[in-house]
């Protein structure tokens, strides 16, 4: 006898049972794939000959996505992809046209509601303790006038079977239970507690339950389980078949760790584009609802070291910020984590390219000289007498105190040729002879003397 053959399942049922962090690439959508992710997910423990084998190819491969297969596991019922990648021979990858009625096929609106089970539920005797939510959103509305509230539902499982529950309210405090059919259901899927159920509704009211593992099967079952598709052999045959630019097929469990091995290659493009340096801030993103209902704090940290600019696998290194769980994923992806903060920069007091002090030190840019040079030319039109007042002019800037650059060797109708530029603003000297010594301006002495005189006349 043949052993069952996976069943596909519908796109909708597929992606509520998958979860909502879940991403399959779209048909003839541009991926990449990394063979060495491709590796960890097929297992946990390679041995040293396979990752030999691996770090010999390419880090990365462009392909297109040629076939997407969504089907149910025929011994765990856990949801898988199948996909056919066609590698890019030339580097640039042409995305063809999706097949938009293929993927909008099935019942839209699709809702669903997941319960991770408790000892109770998964015991024989007891039946499925259906939280109010769950009930309101999924389950056939109970007639509550009548005495004994129950009634039969009718469920699909991805394989297809129907299931027949008994669907009650009773109870102190009144609760919506499952039983009878329940536990038929328990022992047939080896059900146990941590393992989750998802139940989903259609728009035409048919209601599905599907099943999401905590842990795998114990090793006699495991072993009755064909898992040919996530060995290592079968990961170095696609790694090398992916090196020599020939379509391969590769097999996806989804999973709440970090093994998304064939990626969007936008996704990937966009991640990559940031120039990724230590001491950049970062946190991980959020991939499962479970953590997204728990209020789930997302955790932050420093990058440490970014191995390449190009798309590698697992190619930042992060120190997590008082996280000890995270030990294992300090070596995450570009597109595992979103920027927070960049490396700090490197200030250098005095810059070698047009430096500039604070405003408040009242120093002037190191151009200054060739500015006062400049503006000196422009004033001074009384002859070469004035010329070289630029010089000079420039050294008194540096002088503290009131002193003045004496200018009687030019005439008084060229007195603008001692003017200086000082933080910015020209200053012109009052004409006159300026005495070195005094605080007293000849010039200005003689004006007030002469206003003085203007005022008794006209007295």
């Amino acid at each position: 006898m043949s052993p069952p053959q996976p069943r596909c399942v519908n796109p909708k049922i597929w992606q509520r049972c998958a979860g909502a962090g879940v991403i399959i690439p779209k048909l003839h959508s541009k991926v990449y794939y990394f063979p060495k992710g491709h590796l960890e997910h097929a297992c946990t423990s390679p041995n040293d000959h396979t990752i030999n084998i691996i770090n010999r190819y390419r880090p990365s491969i462009p392909c297109i996505i040629s076939t997407v297969d969504l089907l149910a596991d025929p011994y765990t019922d856990e949801v898988f992809a199948k996909l056919l990648l066609t590698p890019v021979t030339d580097g640039f990858i042409q995305e063809s046209p999706r097949d938009t009625d293929q993927e909008d096929k099935g019942d839209d609106n699709v809702v669903s509601f997941v319960k991770i089970l408790t000892k109770s539920d998964s015991n024989n005797a007891i039946g499925f303790s259906v939280p109010r939510a769950c009930a309101d959103l999924i389950l056939p509305k109970l007639e509550f006038e009548v005495p004994m509230r129950s009634q039969k539902i009718f469920v699909t499982d991805v394989q297809g079977e129907v299931w027949n529950y008994n669907h009650t309210y009773h109870g102190k405090p009144k609760r919506h239970v499952l039983n009878n059919g329940w536990t038929l259901f328990v022992n047939k899927k080896k059900l146990v507690a941590g393992d989750s159920v998802v139940f989903m509704k259609n728009l035409a009211g048919k209601v599905f339950v599907g099943i999401r593992r905590h842990m795998k099967f114990a090793a006699a079952e495991a072993a009755a389980v064909p898992k040919e598709k996530l060995t290592e052999k079968t990961v170095i045959k696609a790694a090398e078949l992916a090196e020599k630019s020939m379509a391969f097929e590769v097999v996806y469990y989804p999973s709440p760790n970090w093994n998304d091995f064939v990626v969007d290659a936008k996704v990937v493009d966009e991640a990559i584009k940031i120039n990724w340096e230590s001491g950049m801030g970062v946190k991980l993103s959020l991939k499962n609802e479970e953590s997204l209902r728990m209020r789930y704090v997302q955790p932050q940290g420093t990058i440490s070291n970014a191995l390449s600019n190009v798309p590698n696998w697992r190619m930042l290194q992060v120190n997590w910020d008082g996280h000890e769980n995270l030990q294992n994923q300090n070596h995450v992806n570009p597109w595992q984590v979103q920027l927070i903060s960049k490396a700090p920069e490197m200030y250098l007091p005095f810059p070698t390219k047009r430096p500039r002090l604070a405003e408040g030190n009242n120093f002037l840019e190191d151009n200054s000289v060739e500015r006062l040079t400049t503006v000196s030319k422009e004033l001074n039109t009384g002859g070469p007498a004035c010329d070289d007042l630029s010089a000079h002019n420039h050294s008194s800037l540096n002088t503290v105190g009131t002193k003045f650059v004496e200018t009687h060797n030019c005439n008084t109708q060229i007195a603008s040729s001692g003017s200086i530029m000082l933080f910015g603003k020209i200053i012109q000297p009052v004409e006159g002879n300026f005495h070195d010594h005094g605080t007293k301006l000849e010039a200005t002495t003689t004006r007030t003397n002469s206003a003085q005189q203007g005022l008794v006349a006209n007295k």
